[in-house]
C-alpha cells in the first residue's frame, strides 16, 4: 500500500513540476493616452508615464521587472511629438546616457555601431551598450523609430547573463507597439 501512495505522489509531483516548467507567461496589454504595447508578463510594471516638464510634446514611460528573484531589467520609452532625424537623435541619446551614467560613477560604453534593422513591421535604428559598476555588468540597447509623425526611443538594460532573453522581450514589446 505504501508503494502505491509513493507512486501516486511521485506522479503528482512530476505532473505539477512539468506543468510549471511548460507554462508560458501571458503578456499584459499596457494602454494609455493613445499608446499600447504588450508587457512580457504580469511582473513588468509601468513605474511612470508622464509628460516631461519643459519639453513640450515629450512623454516618458519607465518600466521595470518586479518578478521575485529576477535579475535587474528596465526599459525607458520616450515619445517625442516630432519627426526627428534618427541618426542625430541617437547621437544625442548616447551623449545623454554617457553623462547620466558618469554622474552615478557607472561605466558606459557602446558594444557595436548603430545599425538599421526591422522589428516586426517597424524599421528601427539600434545600438548596443554595456554598463558596469564594480562586478555588476548590464547589457542594453538604444532603439529608435518613427511612427505617425512622432519619434520613439526605447532604452533597455538588464543583467548581462540574460542579454539574449532581454533582447527578445524588447523586440516583442516593439513589435506590439501601436500609436493612435
Amino acid at each position: 500500500m505504501k508503494n502505491i501512495f509513493r507512486i501516486i505522489f511521485s506522479l503528482l509531483l512530476f505532473a505539477s513540476c512539468n506543468y510549471a516548467s511548460n507554462r508560458k507567461d501571458q503578456p499584459v496589454v499596457y494602454q494609455k493616452n493613445g499608446l499600447s504595447f504588450l508587457l512580457p508578463n504580469k511582473y513588468w510594471k509601468v513605474k511612470k508615464d508622464r509628460t516631461v516638464e519643459g519639453a513640450k510634446g515629450t512623454r516618458i514611460i519607465s518600466l521595470e521587472n518586479d518578478e521575485p528573484l529576477s535579475k535587474d531589467a528596465f526599459l525607458i520609452l520616450t515619445q517625442i511629438n516630432k519627426d526627428l532625424n534618427l541618426n542625430s537623435f541617437l547621437e544625442t541619446t548616447i551623449r545623454s546616457c554617457r553623462s547620466s551614467y558618469q554622474q552615478r560613477k557607472i561605466t558606459f560604453g557602446l558594444l557595436d555601431t548603430a545599425r538599421n534593422i526591422k522589428i516586426g513591421n517597424k524599421a528601427v535604428l539600434r545600438v548596443g551598450f554595456q554598463t558596469s559598476i564594480i562586478a555588476n555588468r548590464n547589457i542594453g540597447s538604444i532603439t529608435l523609430f518613427k511612427l505617425k509623425g512622432k519619434t520613439y526611443s526605447f532604452i533597455f538594460s538588464g543583467e548581462a547573463i540574460e542579454a539574449g532573453l532581454h533582447q527578445k522581450l524588447l523586440d516583442s514589446m516593439i513589435s506590439s507597439f501601436k500609436a493612435n
